[in-house]
């Protein structure tokens, strides 16, 4: 048969119109009293574009609308040479609808245009199904329907005022001032408002389970029957958040001429941010101490405690207030003999909570959005049909959630703390996300002024962070100590957890868990093995207790930083720079969607080994790089009319030769610690652990050549798992895969080696053509650039995952190989 896929392409204009205004006005009362002011308005039009317009395009977002408001208005008075006020109040307001593919077609009605159930309508937004056909995907991975997460509508707003007094008072230079700002945002994203269904061979294969016994997509679809996968087939009832906090703060500082050589700058500042709070108190929490009766007869000492806690007229907050933000801050400078002067600083400095009005992350809203997985076949079998596309839930539709299903803002009479019983909980827990992130940073450092227009510096730098968020670690449904000692001390062999495994036993939690989507829910369980391990975990009612990033990590940093800068003059002006620095912490990774201070996975994901011991968690930043040169010029060649060589050359000369002028930045910086991890295929953790490598030796890296670098890394480690010898001819190397149910002592990152060091000139030639004559100040701009200049291969990092069946390869480059480019720019 003739492959039919990949025949057809789509390609499309994307649309974009916008608009923008701007007026100032400045008014001067007198000498002494000045008001400014200012509006601004912008509104932006966009649509992408479209593969079939039509209401089941799958290929467009539809028409979005922004428009966006911005006042400022500043007074200003001097009441004396030495005494100024400044007071200030600014707001922005932005407000972004993105609807979907039916904001072409307002009038859609899937009920009655396409003969869906009624209750496809209870999300609010009708929309076509987003539908997926194995084997025909096209446009951008759905063949019909609305593109999922397409909707956006977000409304927000900032009002902040502040104040500021300076007065000069002998040899005091003081500072009063404070402020407070006000948050707001009204949000909602839903991803599947209108439903996602896929289809695959399984609804028409004579075994659902395998493909070579007939089957189709397109055939499966037709029929309605779709495949198993709670993650691609559900309808989401969304939530719409409206949630406002505040922002107060106030500060002191003097700078103090205490001498003649020496200058003292004094201050503190102190912040505090009101948790946020939403205008209906649709928002949970988690409390892990939270008692209630909820028996277990099969097993009495089952440990059932924790639930959600909802917001509510009298405690709004699901954050608590955190008070302790003074940040003072200490400076100096003392003029030293020959040019010279001594500085040093010290200060302490507050992360932004997690609680202000936009939060992080979709914490806190349980209870208020619904999703409902599709079971296309009866008992979730993947045997006989069950749902099909043209009533997918059938007899009951889609869950609502429970905070709606009373009329606002009394819905969190509906919600009680097993509102998520059998599935994650999951909101903040105030207990363990009190504290804000901080960071202490001081530095003392000479500067000193040499010949030539050159000046020298030396420092010494040093940061330390309290209160870090260790990202992944949310879930509080952890086993103890016990099984990990037992493991220790041979009581518990592997293959007692194996036939642990096997095994079959009373599940206590079901005559409560009802819901058949719960893993919880079915009469017998393994006892160590998801979901079974609920049974010795603190929550085991639930199968997740998630809360916010816990703010419980730290790092430390110590930098000798040195610069010598040299002044344009005699057509030279450069800046030397090196850093030799080390950086320590225990939380270096991704965190949801941010990278704390820059740290990067390269692919291999990082978690806890042991949660009843984070100290061991303590290793070198992901981060971090021990030594850093750079030197960066503008030369400008001594060739020309004025200059050494012809000075006295004529024009047509001089434009040929005349008037050039280099420019580079030379870049060497060492490589990256390697985070050695395992392979989920031969790594066998203690549940809710993690579980790393172990070290026999020190690792070593191959310098035989550059092409067995590439190919084997490390020259004393290798999968020999998968029948590798290590090119130092180790059969077994010096890291190999941690026993069974046990942990590796490989620390959480690695610097006896380091990933590739790299390094990068960038040259350029440039040149200015002064075309007077013609027009004043008319000239032609020349440059010639290369990047990677001497086209050094900077190598990418090498794989670490060991039982992988790459472990030790370089697959890619870290910079990209020479480019040169060629420029001309007119001015006129």
């Amino acid at each position: 048969m003739t492959d039919l896929t990949n025949d057809w392409f789509a390609s499309g204009t994307n649309r974009d119109s916008q608009n923008q205004f701007d007026i100032k006005i400045d008014h001067r009362f007198s000498e002494s009293k000045l008001l400014s002011t200012k509006y601004a308005e912008r509104r932006d039009n966009s649509h992408s574009f479209t593969c079939f317009p039509n209401e089941a395009d799958p290929c467009t977002g539809g028409p979005v609308q922004e428009h966006d408001h911005l006042f400022a208005l500043n007074y200003t008075q001097t009441f004396s040479p030495t005494l100024v006020m400044n007071l200030s109040y600014g707001f922005t307001r932005g407000h972004v609808n993105e609807r979907g593919i039916t904001g072409d077609f307002p009038k859609l009605n899937p009920g009655t245009d396409l003969g869906l159930p009624s209750y496809m309508l209870v999300s609010r937004y009708p929309q076509i199904p987003n539908i997926g056909i194995n084997g025909y995907l096209a446009a951008g991975g759905s063949n019909i329907g609305t593109q999922t997460f397409s909707i956006i509508k977000e409304g927000q707003e900032t009002h902040t005022a502040l104040g500021s007094l300076n007065w000069v008072r002998g040899k005091h230079e003081l500072k009063f001032g404070g402020e407070m700002r006000v948050h707001r945002i009204n949000f909602t994203q839903p991803g599947w408002p209108g439903g996602a269904f896929s289809f695959d061979f399984s609804g028409t294969s004579q075994v659902s389970t395998d493909g070579s016994t007939g089957g189709d997509g397109m055939a499966s679809f037709l029929t309605g029957i779709g495949f198993n996968s709670g993650g691609d087939n559900l309808y989401e009832v969304p939530n719409d958040v409206a949630t406002q906090n505040f922002q107060f703060g106030g500060f002191v500082q003097d700078n103090l001429r205490a001498t003649p050589k020496l200058t003292l700058n004094v201050g503190v500042r102190y912040e505090i941010s009101l948790p946020r709070t939403e205008r209906f108190n649709r928002m949970n929490w988690l409390d892990p101490n939270l008692a209630y009766s909820l028996t277990a007869p099969a097993l009495p000492d089952l440990p059932v405690k924790g639930g959600e806690v909802f917001a509510s007229p009298s405690h709004r907050y699901n954050y608590d207030t955190y008070h302790g933000a003074i940040q003072p801050r200490l400076g100096f400078a003392y003029q030293l003999p020959h040019n010279a002067v001594l500085r040093g600083g010290y200060g302490i400095y507050f992360s932004q909570p997690r609680s202000g009005a936009a939060g992080t992350g979709p914490w806190g809203y349980q209870g208020f959005d619904q999703q409902t997985p599709w079971i296309p076949t009866f008992q979730n079998a993947g045997v006989l049909p069950g749902a099909r596309l043209s009533d997918p839930f059938p007899g009951t539709g889609p869950k609502l959630p429970p905070g709606i299903s009373c009329g606002l803002p009394d819905c969190p009479q509906n919600l009680g703390p097993l509102n998520d019983v059998g599935f994650d909980a999951v909101g903040p827990i105030p207990s363990i996300s009190r504290n804000v992130p901080y960071e202490q940073a001081w530095s003392l450092g000479v500067q000193k002024e040499l010949p030539w227009k050159i000046v020298a510096e030396a420092n010494y730098v040093g940061k330390k962070g309290t209160h870090l968020y260790l990202g992944g670690f949310r879930n509080l449904n952890r086993l103890g100590t016990d099984f990990e000692q037992a493991r220790v001390s041979g009581a518990i062999t592997t293959d007692d957890i194996r036939n642990l495994a096997r095994d079959q036993v009373p599940n206590p939690l079901a005559p409560y868990i009802t819901d058949p989507l719960s893993e919880l829910s079915q009469p017998t369980v393994h006892p160590y093995r998801d979901p079974g391990n609920q049974f010795h975990t603190p929550f085991s009612q639930f199968v997740g207790f998630d809360g916010d990033s816990p703010p419980i990590a730290n790092s430390i940093y110590h930098a000798a930083q040195f610069r010598v800068e040299k002044s344009f003059s005699s057509g030279l002006q450069f800046l030397v720079t090196y850093a030799v620095s080390k950086s320590i912490d225990g939380a270096s990774a991704t965190d949801d969607s941010i990278s704390w201070l820059g740290g990067g996975l390269q692919g291999n994901t990082l978690s806890v080994q042991n949660p009843h011991n984070l100290r061991a968690e303590r290793s070198l930043s992901t981060f971090d790089i021990p030594q850093v040169l750079q030197f960066s010029y503008v030369y400008a060649l001594p060739v020309g009319r004025g200059k050494r060589f012809g000075g006295s050359m004529n024009s047509i000369l001089n434009g040929a030769i005349g008037g050039w002028q280099l420019n580079g930045i030379w870049r060497f910086q060492a490589g990256r610690p390697v985070i050695l991890v395992e392979d989920s295929s031969i790594r066998h953790a203690i549940p809710t652990y993690g579980q790393r490598p172990t070290l026999t030796g020190p690792l070593q890296v191959n310098h035989s050549s550059t092409l067995s670098m590439i190919s084997d890394y490390f020259a004393n480690a290798c999968d020999t798992g998968n029948g590798q010898t290590c090119p130092n001819g180790d059969p077994t190397g010096v890291l190999i895969p941690a026993a069974d149910f046990t942990l590796g002592n490989a620390p959480r990152t690695y610097g006896g080696v380091r990933q590739p060091s790299s390094k990068i000139v960038n040259m350029a030639l440039f040149k200015e053509f002064p075309l007077a004559g013609l027009r004043e100040g008319m000239r032609l701009e020349f440059r010639l650039e290369a990047f990677n200049a001497f086209n050094h291969p900077n190598f990418g990092p090498a794989d670490t995952a060991l039982g992988d069946g790459s472990f030790g390869t370089i697959t890619s480059l870290a910079t990209p190989t020479r480019e040169v480019q060629l420029g001309l720019k007119l001015y006129w």
